[in-house]
Order: structure tokens, then C-alpha cells, then sequence
């Protein structure tokens, strides 16, 4: 899976809005929607902020399998 579809998995596995996430992590809606589709790449901290609130780790949404 890419990141995006991590990301929203995670997402709706918690039962967050695009919106409601982007207010946790503190970026806009569209940038949530944007990370979703791959049109963009979150930041190292706006990752951090996002593994954070969707309680994984950022290997996690990066589709990293722990070792």
C-alpha cells in the first residue's frame, strides 16, 4: 500500500474526517486529501504529527514491515 492509502486507512479505522485530522495535525483539509491521492508528501513533522494521532508508527504508514 502507499502512503496515502495508509493514511487513510488509518484514518477511517479511527473514524476521522479529512478535515478532523487536518485540524489534529494542524495542516488544512486538502492537504489531507492531497497526502491521500499522492499528490503531495507530508513533512518529517507533519508524519510524526500523523503517526502520532492515528496511534502507529511512521513505518507504519510508510508500509514498512518491522524487522
Amino acid at each position: 500500500m502507499t502512503l496515502g492509502e495508509n493514511i487513510r486507512r488509518k484514518r477511517l479505522e479511527y473514524d476521522l474526517t479529512q478535515l478532523e485530522l487536518a485540524k489534529r495535525v494542524g495542516v488544512t483539509k486538502a492537504m489531507i486529501c492531497y497526502y491521500e491521492q499522492g499528490v503531495k508528501l507530508p513533512s518529517i513533522a507533519t508524519l510524526i504529527s500523523m503517526a502520532d494521532t492515528l496511534h502507529c508508527s511512521i513505518d507504519e504508514l510508510l508500509g514498512r514491515k518491522a524487522s
